[in-house]
């Protein structure tokens, strides 16, 4: 998801009938300009070689999402899909969470997130943490500095970890604490999309996984 604004200029994004690397190209009602939806960035017309700003989204499953947010209402499309399921996992070797530290593309192999739902990692200094929340089946990306503190997770289930400085519980859903001495705080989350392993290496040949242990 990113924002619809360029150069103060809101734009009207739309599907083009294109594909690029077989993947979407979106084009915008104002312009025309061609964007790829895996980058974000403009390919062809007046904004090309622009980037759109990306923002923090969920692929969860919708029971996941109702009991975080129980007041959500549903956009009512013409058409869906249900390929994106909890059955996606069937195969995770398809899938990897993508996302870019410095301008350094990365990926989170989903192979090794069912394997490891806590996951600490460092990347050019940036201390992360991924969690894999399997009952809902979302991946989330988090900071794993509280203002000045870093913290180190531990799993408890599937739906909660333990701080190993401080022994608070948190979610591995939304990075917020649920008890203990750091009660009422949240992790930063960062932005990453879930995507086909083959598509984000088309769009990122330089893309490297994330290490994981045994």
């Amino acid at each position: 998801m990113y924002v619809r604004q360029i150069d103060e200029q809101t734009l009207t994004l739309q599907v083009s009938g294109k594909l690029w690397m077989r993947s979407l190209v979106m084009s915008d009602a104002e312009t025309g300009t061609e964007w790829a939806h895996l980058l974000g960035r403009g390919m062809a017309g007046q904004f090309k070689g622009r980037k759109l700003k990306p923002l923090i989204t969920d692929m969860v499953t919708w029971k996941a999402w109702k009991q975080q947010h129980p007041e959500t209402t549903v956009l009512n499309m013409a058409s869906v899909t249900p390929r994106f399921t909890r059955s996606y996992y069937r195969a995770p070797q398809k899938f990897v969470f993508g996302f870019e530290v410095d301008g350094r593309a990365m990926a989170l192999p989903m192979t090794q997130m069912l394997k490891h739902p806590v996951h600490h990692f460092e990347i050019n200094d940036h201390p992360l943490l991924a969690t894999f929340d399997k009952q809902g089946a979302g991946t989330h990306l988090y900071e794993a500095r509280l203002k000045d503190r870093m913290l180190s997770f531990r799993s408890v289930d599937e739906l909660t970890m333990r701080d190993e400085q401080t022994e608070s519980l948190w979610s591995v859903r939304n990075g917020t604490c649920l008890e203990g001495r750091l009660k009422g705080e949240a992790l930063v989350q960062r932005v990453g999309i879930m995507s086909f392993r083959q598509a984000w290496q088309n769009f990122h040949p330089d893309s490297m996984d994330v290490e994981f242990g045994n």
